[in-house]
């Protein structure tokens, strides 16, 4: 029998429970107990002791391997029946080759997974023959489900604008005793009670009391959702918040600094320059021969080729996916052959509101969700 993988969006089907005492999601494919982050104890082919050596899937679009100082982008796909894939394997480019012997096989090793086993908080993966191919254990950095960290608001009920994300709206439940939220004007503070596995309730909200009239809407949605939270639910880096029949009310990904460089031994593949190979309403072919380009290589000071001058410009990457370019400027050099992409690059791009990577390619949206701009990293050969 053929089992079909499915790319990660398609793969978490959830399934809505109705009973206060149920899991508020479960994922038909029981993927919840992958995302986490694994110390790799076990490596199929590789006799050396193991060191710095580690699996992270919490986010499971941004996934990542470390291999001592060189670390793997990946993307996992998953099936029924425990199958599994892992897609678009490639090295950070700045990689050092800290131990190539270990980094080659941990990427072939991974390559070749095709299923995976999850039994009292161990992970193995297995090969298409049965053979085990890499184990691992829960890291202990890992943050194990807890709900106890700031959350950077990706969703939130009655909410579809999405201006919304450039407010930077964050949950924070660090501290259950003084939670707090902020969804673009007041600090909104209250008391988080936690019973295990699920449930949850918030109680004696209060707010400052300043007047922002662009933030009123989402602070009068938040503060009426606040005591109706009933259950939560963190897979990995996120988290969603339920009412007590299992409408969601919030949902969010783990704060991770805002625009901070990601930590050491991490990567994040949105930060590459990116080659433009598609560009609504401008032939392919010739967004190409332009080399128009978006880099993103470092975020304070972003900047890309227009398709005839430089631009330059402000790049501003919310919670989850989204993203917008602002404070656009370009030299004023005059080149015929590709004025026309130059125009539709500079009306693209304050448009776009959000990105996707597979492997080493990447798609700008629009709000409504339509592909604007597509491109290749640059570092990919």
């Amino acid at each position: 029998m053929r089992v079909i993988l499915m790319y990660p969006v398609l793969a978490m089907v959830l399934i809505a429970g109705c009973n206060r005492h149920t899991a508020p999601l479960v994922s038909s494919m029981q993927t919840e107990g992958l995302h986490h982050k694994w110390k790799i104890t076990e490596l199929s082919g590789y006799t050396q002791p193991l060191s710095q050596t580690e699996l992270d899937l919490r986010n499971v679009y941004h996934s990542v391997a470390v291999a001592g100082c060189d670390t793997l982008a990946l993307t996992p796909r998953f099936g029924h029946h425990n199958r599994v894939a892992l897609d678009g394997l490639a090295f950070y480019p700045n990689r050092r080759n800290c131990n190539d012997e270990l980094s080659t096989a941990l990427k072939e090793n991974l390559a070749a997974a095709y299923r995976f086993h999850i039994a009292g908080g161990q992970l193995e993966l297995v090969g298409r023959d049965g053979g085990p191919l890499l184990k691992a254990v829960i890291a202990p950095e890992d943050e194990n489900g807890s709900i106890r960290r700031r959350w950077q608001i990706t969703k939130m009920i009655n909410v579809s604008s999405d201006s919304f994300a450039m407010l930077r709206p964050v949950i924070d439940f660090t501290d259950l005793s003084a939670s707090g939220a902020f969804v673009g004007c007041n600090q909104l503070r209250f008391v988080t009670n936690i019973t295990a596995p699920f449930s949850i309730s918030v109680a004696r909200v209060v707010s400052t009391n300043k007047y922002c009239r662009d933030a009123a809407g989402y602070e009068s949605i938040i503060t009426k959702a606040l005591p109706l939270m009933a259950k939560y639910q963190v897979i990995g880096n996120r988290l969603k918040l339920f009412d007590k029949e299992d409408v969601l009310l919030l949902e969010g990904v783990a704060d991770a600094g805002g625009q901070k460089e990601p930590p050491a031994g991490t990567w994040d593949p949105l930060r590459r320059e990116w080659m433009l190979k598609k560009l609504d309403g401008v032939n392919g072919d010739l967004v190409i021969k332009s080399r128009a380009s978006v880099n993103l290589t470092d975020f304070a000071q972003t900047n890309g080729m227009a398709g005839c001058n430089r631009a330059m410009f402000t790049t501003s990457a919310g919670s989850g996916m989204t993203i917008r370019f602002s404070a656009i400027a370009t030299t004023k050099k005059f080149c015929t052959e590709f004025m026309e992409v130059e125009k539709r690059y500079l009306d693209v791009l304050p448009r776009i509101r959000s990105y996707e990577i597979s492997g080493h390619f990447i798609q700008f949206k629009d709000a409504a969700g339509k592909m604007l701009a597509e491109g290749v990293a640059a570092d990919w050969d």
